[in-house]
């Protein structure tokens, strides 16, 4: 079935992306009087009763992710966002990449890539094996997709950094095990960067290990039931298809649509897909399934080194007392701080909790803390941080960690 009605008008409205990434500058959504918050549930469907089902309450900042398969009395939950207990690593890229290509074979509606990858992109990590170059040309053209010419002019999406920043896993300790039941689970061994938060773990008992596989299973086999019919091995498709295989493939994609239609090639989607793209990377990922080529091998190759290989992201924690500051120092701060990084590229910073102190039968609020993040340049990003600490007189006091680590990072005086 195609993205449902009600869903697809509110993602086009302009606050429905800040609001459902958990933008630190979303508007508020809220209505106390509202009986039932807003909610919202589409279904994203594979064929063989297999479908990955999203449910987001927008009010709430609450994104559920359920899977419906043969054998389950009722759609397991596999993961969950929200500002507070969340557990989004339900998959690798290469799994949700895959789960989005059957889709698009499935429902000629939901085009790769799309609304369900900027979607369900929040459910999935970069582990190990995951190459940036195959992966940033389809996380940007899904949200160009959903969002025209927003959030552009780099050269990344912006949407696409904020992606790699909270979900790129690599170097962290991944380690995929597989289980007594031979299906494979995911844990971390140390935690050097962001923590894993997943249902997937090997001694789960709540994920549907099997059902998933079951999944992974079905989808290869509808992506490779595309590149098996025997037209493709026509030599007038064959040589056409050879051509697109190169680096500059991309421009011969005419001659191989006009080969396939002669040949009476029946896949509308990927004949579609190669014969009018919304975007390049949809015909790269219709030509790679055609050639029967590895998954994101043609990405690669078209569309070159991504624009986010060699970066690299912090996440620090700033501990900032306030006790005989005015009121409002701990989020003018903070908003000052973040304008300082955003206007550097270096990251931005955000307030996070406080901590109280007693005093005279009461509390009063003693600690503000901000969460940091830097992007690809640490010292300079301290340097930021260090800078806007000086020029309130703070940075004697206040205290600069990596997150979840007890080592201090100096807040040396600006030169």
């Amino acid at each position: 079935m195609p993205l449902d009605d009600a869903l697809a008008a509110r993602m086009a409205e302009p606050d429905f992306w800040p609001v459902y990434l958990f933008d630190d500058d979303a508007p508020d959504v809220y209505d106390d009087d509202a009986e039932d918050q807003e909610s919202h549930v589409t279904r994203f469907g594979t064929g063989g009763d297999f479908a990955l089902v999203l449910e987001l309450t927008l009010a709430l900042e609450y994104v559920d992710l359920d899977l419906e398969a043969p054998g389950l009395p009722e759609p397991a939950n596999v993961g969950w966002d929200d500002q507070a207990h969340f557990h989004p690593h339900v998959m690798p890229w290469r799994e949700l990449d895959l789960l989005c290509r059957a889709v698009a074979l499935h429902d000629a509606e939901l085009r790769h890539p799309g609304p369900m990858l900027a979607l369900l992109c929040r459910f999935a990590f970069l582990a190990e094996n995951d190459d940036l170059d195959t992966v940033t040309p389809l996380v940007d053209a899904a949200f160009e997709a959903v969002r025209p010419g927003a959030a552009g002019g780099g050269k990344v999406r912006a949407e696409t950094r904020e992606w790699f920043d909270l979900r790129n896993l690599r170097g962290t300790g991944l380690v995929w095990t597989t289980r007594a039941d031979g299906y494979d689970a995911v844990g971390q061994d140390g935690t050097d960067g962001l923590p894993l938060y997943s249902l997937r773990t090997p001694s789960s008992e709540e994920f549907p290990f099997a059902a998933w596989s079951a999944l992974l299973t079905f989808a290869r086999g509808r992506t490779a039931a595309a590149a098996a019919d025997p037209v493709l091995a026509r030599p007038a498709v064959r040589e056409a298809l050879d051509r697109c295989l190169a680096a500059d493939g991309h421009e011969h994609l005419r001659a191989l649509a006009d080969a396939l239609a002669a040949a009476g090639y029946g896949n509308r989607v990927l004949l579609r897909a190669v014969a009018d793209p919304v975007d390049r990377a949809e015909a790269c990922w219709a030509v790679e399934t055609l050639a029967g080529l590895p998954q994101g091998e043609l990405v690669a190759r078209w569309f070159g080194p991504s624009p986010l290989s060699g970066s690299r992201s912090w996440r620090l924690s700033l501990s900032l007392p306030v006790r005989g500051r005015p009121e409002r120092f701990g989020p003018q701060a903070a908003e000052q701080l973040n304008a300082a990084l955003q206007a550097a590229n270096l990251g931005s910073a955000g307030l996070g909790g406080s901590s109280l102190h007693p005093e005279d039968g009461g509390y009063v609020l003693a600690e503000q803390h901000l969460d940091i993040l830097i992007r690809d340049d640490l010292a300079r990003g301290v340097e930021v941080v260090s800078r806007v600490l000086h020029t309130h007189a703070a940075a004697g006091t206040a205290t600069l960690r990596p997150q979840g680590k007890p080592d201090v990072i100096p807040l040396r005086p600006p030169t």
